[in-house]
C-alpha cells in the first residue's frame, strides 16, 4: 500500500513537472533553406551573390520573458558555402559545401500596432549571436579554389543573426534571418585563398547568408495569445 502512494505521488510529481516545464519551455521544430556565400571566393568579380542553395532546420526551445519579449535557444543543421557558375564551357565553376551544427541564442520582440484602427500583433524581430561547427566540407569545380584541403577550414564559427519573422496561423510562423559570421571560416595561412582574401579586414573570408524558414511551437497558445492581446492593450 505504502509502494503505490510512492507511486502514485511520483507519477503526479513527474505530470506536474512535465505540465510546469511545458508552461514556461516551448518547443518547436524549424525547417527551411538557405542561400549562402563565402566572401571573397567569387574569383570572377569579387561580389557576393548568393548562389550556394542548402538545406537547415532542427529544433528550438522558446522561454517567454515579458508579454513582448522572449528568448530562443535553438540547434540547427545549416548547408553554407559558395557557388560560382562556369562560364559557357563551364570553365571557372567552383562548388564549396560547408556544413554546420549551428547553437544560436535569439531574443524574440514581438511588433504591435494598429493600421486603420485594426490590431496587427503578428510581426516579432529577432537578433542573437551563434556557435557553429563545421561537420562537413565538400568542393567540386575546375576553379583554382578546387583543390583545397578540408585543414584549410576554421572548426568553429561564431556569428551574429539578424531577422524578422511573421505568425501565419496560431503555432506556425514564417522567418527570414540574416546571417553574418564574424570570424574568417578559412584559416588565413590557407594557399589558395590567401591571394584574394584580405585578412584583418571586415568581411573577408566570412560565411554570409539568408535563410527562409518555417517553425512550428507546440504550445496550446490559444488563451494564452488572448491574455498577452489583453496585457498589451492595458499597457498601451
Amino acid at each position: 500500500m505504502k509502494l503505490n502512494s510512492k507511486r502514485l505521488f511520483l507519477s503526479f510529481l513527474l505530470l506536474y513537472s512535465i505540465n510546469s516545464f511545458s508552461q514556461v519551455f516551448k518547443p518547436g521544430i524549424i525547417i527551411g533553406l538557405s542561400a549562402t556565400d563565402v566572401d571573397g571566393s567569387d574569383t570572377r568579380d569579387n561580389d557576393n551573390d548568393f548562389n550556394k542553395a542548402g538545406f537547415t532546420g532542427g529544433g528550438s526551445l522558446n522561454i517567454k520573458l515579458s508579454d513582448k519579449n522572449s528568448l530562443q535557444f535553438e540547434i540547427l543543421y545549416t548547408q553554407k558555402g559558395s557557388l560560382q557558375k562556369g562560364d559557357s564551357t563551364g570553365n571557372g565553376y567552383y562548388k564549396l559545401n560547408l556544413n554546420y551544427v549551428e547553437v544560436p541564442l535569439i531574443f524574440k520582440h514581438n511588433i504591435v500596432f494598429n493600421i486603420k484602427k485594426k490590431r496587427i500583433d503578428n510581426f516579432y524581430l529577432e537578433a542573437g549571436p551563434s556557435f557553429g561547427r563545421l561537420v562537413q566540407v565538400h568542393q567540386e569545380g575546375t576553379s583554382a579554389y578546387g583543390g583545397m584541403y578540408v585543414n584549410d577550414f576554421k572548426n568553429n564559427e561564431f556569428a551574429i543573426n539578424l531577422g524578422i519573422g511573421c505568425r501565419i496561423i496560431n503555432n506556425l510562423s514564417a522567418d527570414i534571418r540574416y546571417c553574418n559570421s564574424i570570424t574568417p571560416v578559412v584559416t588565413q595561412n590557407s594557399n589558395n585563398f590567401s591571394s584574394s582574401f584580405f585578412w584583418y579586414t571586415f568581411n573577408k573570408g566570412n560565411n554570409l547568408g539568408w535563410c527562409f524558414t518555417l517553425r512550428y511551437v507546440f504550445s496550446k497558445n490559444n488563451e494564452e495569445k488572448k491574455l498577452n492581446e489583453k496585457n498589451i492593450d492595458s499597457d498601451n
